[in-house]
């Protein structure tokens, strides 16, 4: 058995009998895995509240060889982003990156740019005042790049109709554009590009049916449909 400490962000939490929980943990140092965190739930714990979902943590884990579920013995903040939790639109937005992460990284994959990136997006997007869906575009956009799945771009749209078509990832040409200037954007840069909202929702659905078709065969997102159910609902 190793004792590790580590970085990580928690994706996913799940009640777990009467007091403790089953977490998804992205690693900075060790990829994604799955833990027990034993009383996390009883408020006495001195870990208590810090495994919840959008939490970056320092953890120490017990990790053993072949083990479905390793072992949290301890946990502190290292930063929690209450300006996302406390509005719903941002909580969308951040929940469809996680379901993103969650869904395109296999367990035990180790990749700290993918880390840093998450990271990155939940503080830009606890910052940011408008244009939230600009956040998950680029987010999409990086981690294909990271995934090594971002095709080769110039700024000629003529020059990649065909990839675009076989792909099933269509676009017209302002489409085109617009996605292009999110590839060559700075995080900095991407919270004050205007965008017609029905344009940019296209954006983001084309290339989430993108990566989906190159990584593992991707279902549809879960938390596109909940979304869309609580927004009819509103």
């Amino acid at each position: 058995m190793q004792i590790i400490k580590t970085e990580a962000f928690v994706l996913k939490c799940l009640k777990y009998g009467e007091t403790s929980k089953i977490v998804t943990l992205f690693t900075k140092d060790f990829g994604k895995m799955n833990a027990i965190v034993k009383g996390v739930r009883n408020y006495k714990s001195r870990i208590c509240g810090t495994m919840e979902s959008m939490n970056y943590i320092s953890a120490v884990i017990y990790i053993k060889e072949n083990r479905e579920l390793q072992l949290v013995s301890n946990a502190e903040y290292k930063r929690s982003f209450p300006g996302i939790v406390k509005d719903f639109d941002k909580i969308e937005i951040a929940f469809k990156i996680i379901e993103l992460v969650n869904k395109s990284v296999v367990e035990n994959y180790i990749n700290s740019r993918i880390f840093d990136l998450l990271i990155q997006m939940f503080s830009g997007l606890e910052k940011a005042d408008k244009n939230y869906s600009n956040y998950l575009l680029y987010f999409q956009i990086n981690l294909s790049k990271i995934l090594g799945l971002l095709p080769e771009f110039t700024e000629d749209y003529y020059e990649h109709e065909t990839f675009f078509s076989l792909n099933e990832f269509y676009m017209t040409r302002s489409n085109f554009e617009k996605f292009y200037m999110f590839n060559k954007s700075s995080l900095e840069d991407i919270g004050s590009i205007e965008s017609e909202p029905a344009s940019m929702k296209k954006l983001i659905i084309n290339y989430e049916r993108f990566i989906s078709l190159h990584t593992q065969g991707l279902a549809n997102f879960k938390s596109n449909k909940v979304f869309k159910e609580l927004n009819t609902n509103n």
